[in-house]
This record gives structure tokens, C-alpha cells and sequence, in this order.
């Protein structure tokens, strides 16, 4: 919530300023419009309102690029970790009496997992962007 007791946030701003309405299945492209009515520097344009045609614009519909990654991220990486009968334990005791130590914890075992895979596969983990900007040299020193 913001400021003055307002029910205000971030994702209901981007709702209803900038991502995609249900409703709003149109795209608009530009073309040149005829002659008639063109200045002396240059043609106008009119614009043609469409709808999608293709898959890709309708599942762009909704739910925009960040959200569809991180809807992914937890099909496909975070969930498939939590799989266990004493972390399903854990978690409905955590709807019931909310604490941030138990979604520490489950990231504790959430990193520990991911490092156990990347010993597995054989494989050299890739450098954190993290670890990467540490690298860099500071101006001035």
C-alpha cells in the first residue's frame, strides 16, 4: 500500500497505465495516408487499427514478459526443489503463521540444491553478474 493509507501499487499502476486490458485485442500500425492533405514537407500518416494474427501477439496478452519469466522460473526450477513431505509440512504451517525465517530457509535449501546439480552435471557454474562487477576496477583507486 502508498502513501496516505491508499491502496497503491507498482502492479496495479502498470494495470491500469501500460500493460495490455483484456479487452484492448487491437494493434496499430502506421501507413502513409493519400496524398490529400499532405504538408510541403513530407506525407502524413493514418492509423490502422488491427487485431492480432499471429500466436505470438495473443499470448502476449495479460501478463507482460517479466511476469511470464518468473512464472517459468517457479514452474520449472523453484517448485520442482520443494517436492518433499516435510517442506509441504513446513509451508502450511507458513500460511498459517507467517515468517521470514521459513522462506529462508527454503532458499537456504533451494541453493544447496542448485549447487548439488551443478556438481552432477560436471559442469563449471557460470560467474554471478555479482561477481562479475566485483571484477571491475573502481575509478579512483
Amino acid at each position: 500500500s502508498g502513501c496516505g493509507s491508499k491502496s497503491f501499487t507498482l502492479q496495479s499502476y502498470a494495470d491500469e497505465y501500460i500493460n495490455s486490458k483484456p479487452d484492448d485485442n487491437v494493434s496499430v500500425s502506421e501507413e502513409p495516408a493519400p496524398m490529400k492533405g499532405a504538408d510541403i514537407h513530407g506525407s502524413t500518416t493514418s492509423r490502422i487499427i488491427t487485431s492480432p494474427t499471429n500466436e505470438r501477439d495473443k499470448k502476449q496478452k495479460g501478463s507482460g514478459a517479466m511476469q511470464r519469466a518468473l512464472d517459468s522460473w517457479l514452474e520449472e526450477e523453484w517448485n520442482p526443489t520443494f517436492d518433499d513431505e516435510e517442506q509441504k509440512a513446513k509451508d502450511k504451517e507458513a500460511d498459517e503463521h507467517f515468517s521470514l525465517q521459513h522462506y529462508y530457509d527454503k532458499r537456504q535449501k533451494y541453493l544447496e540444491a542448485e549447487e548439488a546439480k551443478w556438481k552432477a552435471s560436471g559442469e563449471e557454474k557460470p560467474e554471478a553478474h555479482y561477481e562479475k562487477l566485483e571484477r571491475l576496477p573502481v575509478i579512483g583507486k
